[in-house]
């Protein structure tokens, strides 16, 4: 997941790089903020095992 919320950065650069239409610039954005909400919620919502069990 983290490497699709990288991808989606380097969409977005490149987008802003080729002066493409505000529009696509805004919507690639938008989808990237979604994104890492969605994963941060995913994040902070499991449950992680601190400990060490054998």
């Amino acid at each position: 997941m983290d490497t699709l919320i990288f991808g989606g950065m380097l969409a977005t650069l490149i987008a802003l790089c080729r002066e493409s239409s505000r529009t696509v610039v805004l919507g690639a954005w938008w989808v990237l903020l979604i994104a890492v909400v969605l994963l941060m919620a995913h994040h902070i919502t499991s449950s992680l095992a601190l400990t060490l069990s054998y």
